[in-house]
């Protein structure tokens, strides 16, 4: 298989300096090398802040330009998001040199990556609909040059014509596509409700981090394991098989990287909803990652913008056998193990420290038991018959057209009851995950 030659490009300013961009531009080589470029060169270029017409301004397009012709090279893959003129303009400048160059940014590689990825249905079906999303204010530049043929009243060219069937071929799937999420999603959600009398642990994190690793180590499942970035994208639920996890449930989720297309975030909310309706997150981080910092703070930042709160985050670090090699650059492992603090230090591959890892989650795990008042309409008996069914009935009197109930139980297993409870003795973390189900 040939290999399309591809150039890098990063710009440099005080809000993100050159060291910054280079380790930037060092995971979108990972990332052009997962889709299927071979990068042959790269460009970081200082500029107070982007051009708005060609990102990089007319002196540096046109060093470009004569590196793609030079080399070979038939694509120019951009750090950041370009605006659709932006392309367009850069792919223009470039029309000559070596027979052309395709414009691509950030954005459009990691969809495509997730495109590569996509196994099942539900993959698929994200993935396609944040697609569509991504090229529909792109289309004008594909077909610019043919609808200057012609102009005023009955003289529109083809192109225009062919952009707006385009347009409206696009809206029509994208609607179609948004329907099928829609029923998947209601089918998770069932899912999950079945779920609710267990304690659920999600494994999120950055890419290429461990979690589906370290799912197969916790639950002994086979879940597709690679090392390369977005090996898993779809949400995998199994039971752990340790004694001290009673009644513990983890789900394998997608991960993370920087600057994630705000569409495939939101083609993605039905997975990304495991998430923020567990009970306990393990934030896997790479510890033999020369970034694992930075890492651990956008995937903390991610899930912050999910709804999932720091204190029901749990780091572990993982890849400690990586570590332990010395395979992790000018990191010693003992400076790495003190970074672990605080989090565990784990390795899924050779089993150390996930004895560890499991008594802290069966710390998390333990049944919260609360007692609390519930005053609930006598007309509304589905709620009545659900806290009956869900917590245990200590006392109960009718109050006027009201039932007192005075229960004891897990108030996260009863969500639908929230807005009749009057008063509960404890459980800030259990009203938490009640909130958030309930949203």
């Amino acid at each position: 298989m040939v290999r399309e030659k591809a150039l890098l490009v990063g710009v440099a300013s005080r809000e993100a300096p050159r060291a910054v961009v280079e380790e930037h531009l060092d995971e979108l080589e990972r990332l052009a090398d997962t889709a299927g470029a071979r990068v042959v060169a790269r460009f970081v270029k200082e500029r107070p802040s982007p051009d708005p017409a060609t990102y990089v301004g007319k002196g540096s397009v046109e060093e470009i330009g004569r590196a793609a012709s030079s080399l070979g090279a038939t694509l120019a893959i951009f750090d950041d998001e370009l605006t659709p003129g932006q392309a367009r303009n850069l792919e223009e400048r470039w029309s000559g040199a070596g027979g052309g160059v395709r414009v691509l940014d950030r954005p459009g590689v990691i969809l495509d990556v997730f495109a590569l990825h996509a196994r099942t249905r539900e993959a698929k079906t994200q993935v396609e609909l944040a697609q569509l999303q991504y090229l529909l204010p792109r289309l004008a530049g594909r077909y610019g040059h043919l609808s200057r043929l012609g102009g005023g009243i009955g003289g529109r060219g083809p192109g225009e014509q062919k952009l707006e069937v385009d347009r409206r071929k696009i809206r029509k799937r994208i609607a179609r596509l948004r329907e099928d999420l829609g029923k998947i999603e209601k089918s998770r959600a069932v899912r999950r409700k079945g779920r609710r009398g267990l304690f659920q642990v999600a494994i999120a994190g950055y890419t290429n981090a461990g979690k589906s690793t370290l799912f197969n180590r916790l639950t002994r499942e086979s879940a597709y394991v690679a090392d390369r970035l977005f090996a898993t994208l779809d949400a995998r639920v199994a039971r752990a098989t340790s004694r001290r996890l009673h009644d513990v449930v983890f789900i394998d989720t997608v991960g993370f990287v920087r600057k994630l297309p705000p569409a495939l975030v939101a083609s993605f909310r039905s997975t990304l909803a495991e998430i923020r309706e567990a009970d306990l997150v393990v934030n896997a981080v790479d510890a033999s990652s020369a970034r694992a910092e930075e890492e651990r703070r956008v995937a903390l930042e991610v899930l912050g913008e999910l709804g999932v709160e720091p204190e029901d985050v749990l780091t572990a670090w993982t890849k400690r056998d990586l570590v332990e090699a010395g395979s992790s650059g000018s990191c010693s492992s003992t400076s790495r193990i003190g970074w672990a603090r605080p989090g565990l230090f784990v390795s899924a591959v050779s089993g150390a420290g996930i004895v560890e890892l499991e008594e802290a989650i069966a710390g998390r795990a333990v049944p919260r038991s609360e007692e609390f008042l519930v005053r609930i309409p006598l007309a509304d008996g589905r709620s009545i018959a659900a806290a009956r069914a869900s917590l245990r009935v200590l006392e109960q009197r009718v109050a006027g057209d009201d039932l007192l109930l005075r229960v004891s139980g897990d108030p996260a297993a009863a969500p639908a009851l929230w807005p009749y409870v009057e008063k509960v003795a404890s459980g800030a973390a259990s009203r938490r995950r009640a909130a958030r189900r309930q949203k």
